[in-house]
């Protein structure tokens, strides 16, 4: 039988052990402890009604890899506009050259070109003299800050005129005959020219990270044949060569081809795949929306330094974009700019793909493992954690974080029952 001494020891023992356990204060004292059992070099923030309710290390700024797409998304959505479509404008001149005049529009892809000759070919035109390209919309001398210029489809550079992501798909068979790896793309002969390099395999490949030929570069190049191509199967004859150049005043319109998808759109395609080129895209349609054409990496820089500092209050020493995927090293954000950021994102966070259960957005580079997301439990959480170290621990801090949530909405229901 037990002592009356002893019984009342085993509930004072259980009584502290509820207390320990579902206390806000020391649950933040435990939790923090746990966490940073798992950060060499690092922080994380967790926000609950704008207010941040846990973190470590959050002033001291990171390097951000790809959640700063979120950062680049919120700018587009805010400058932009949600439902902002970009245009491609084709007109011709009285030597009958016709003209293709990109917008910057980052998805600019096979299926929209067959839209764009089906409707010239519906408009009566059989032939054409030179086809010229013209993306003096942006004046780009170098790509984006931290691309190695691999061949890899995440090196890919920006450009006025670019198709498919400036990314191409090329097989070549073991008998080293090169052929189109993507079935809505006919053969181009930049794809001879480039699959000559290349072992036997299929290829997914960031076009400039080959030697351009000839006048122009590898991104007009691939526009150029591939609108070359899909006005052929419309039965409309390019006579002369593919130019680069810019459309004159004289030029007259023929069509105007709006994007079929809205920034938001774009945005939640962006966020899923991560495509540094469409977030790049985004960050310099927002420079040229507000400093005007051509847009340039300085521009985007000096019109995202001030959205930063007037829109969402957030300092340069907080947050530093050198552009707008993620990719430099030379981008910084502290834990506590990018909680301001995601309570700002909040109407959007559909746009968030869902990962680990949670919509969040994840970043990775070498040494670099980082979320930026929402945790779902009643009011949605934001929370951010920023890792430059060799141990990649975001999942277990990601663990840390979500349990804390979750025992804090069991202990303010008990409050409300």
């Amino acid at each position: 039988m037990i002592s009356q001494p002893l019984r009342t020891a085993v509930f004072l023992a259980a009584v502290l052990f509820y207390y320990i356990s579902y206390t806000p204060g020391l649950l933040h004292a435990d939790q923090a402890v746990s966490a940073q059992n798992f950060i060499q070099h690092g922080g994380y923030a967790l926000a609950q009604n704008g207010h941040i309710s846990i973190a470590q290390n959050s002033t001291t700024p990171f390097i951000p890899a790809s959640t700063l797409k979120i950062i680049t998304s919120l700018a587009a959505l805010d400058i932009l506009g949600p439902d902002y479509h970009f245009s491609t404008l084709i007109s011709h001149d009285q030597q009958n050259n016709l003209y293709i005049q990109g917008s910057g529009d980052p998805f600019l892809l096979t299926e929209n070109i067959i839209a764009i000759v089906r409707r010239l070919h519906e408009s009566g035109i059989k032939q054409v003299n030179n086809l010229i390209m013209d993306e003096s919309v942006y004046q780009l001398d170098f790509p984006a800050d931290g691309c190695e210029n691999t061949t890899n489809p995440y090196d890919a550079w920006n450009g006025g005129l670019a198709v498919n992501f400036n990314s191409i798909a090329i097989r070549v068979a073991p008998d080293r005959a090169v052929s189109s790896d993507d079935p809505k793309i006919p053969f181009l002969p930049m794809m001879q020219t480039i699959g000559s390099t290349l072992r036997p395999g299929h290829y997914h490949l960031n076009v400039n990270a080959f030697k351009a030929t000839g006048q122009l570069s590898n991104t007009l190049r691939y526009s150029g044949e591939l609108f070359t191509a899909l006005l052929a199967n419309e039965q409309i004859a390019v006579r002369g060569t593919i130019l680069a150049g810019q459309a004159p005043t004289t030029a007259t319109p023929i069509l105007t081809y709006r994007s079929d998808k809205t920034v938001r759109e774009m945005i939640k395609e962006c966020l899923k795949f991560s495509n540094n080129f469409v977030a790049n895209q985004l960050f310099l349609a927002c420079g040229s929306a507000r400093l005007g054409t051509p847009a340039t990496w300085e521009k985007s820089r000096t019109v995202l330094r001030a959205y930063i500092s007037e829109d969402l209050g957030i300092s340069e020493a907080e947050l530093v974009m050198l552009e707008g995927s993620g990719l430099s090293r030379r981008n910084r954000v502290t834990p506590q700019a990018m909680i301001t950021a995601l309570e700002k994102f909040a109407p959007y966070q559909d746009l968030l793909p869902i990962k680990k259960g949670f919509p969040l957005k994840s970043g990775t580079l070498t040494g670099v493992y980082c979320y930026a997301g929402y945790l779902p439990q009643q009011q949605k959480a934001p929370f951010v954690i920023l890792l430059n170290q060799a141990q990649n621990n975001r999942d277990e801090i990601l663990h840390i974080l979500s349990a804390r949530k979750k025992r804090e909405a069991t202990l303010s229901a008990k409050n409300i029952l």
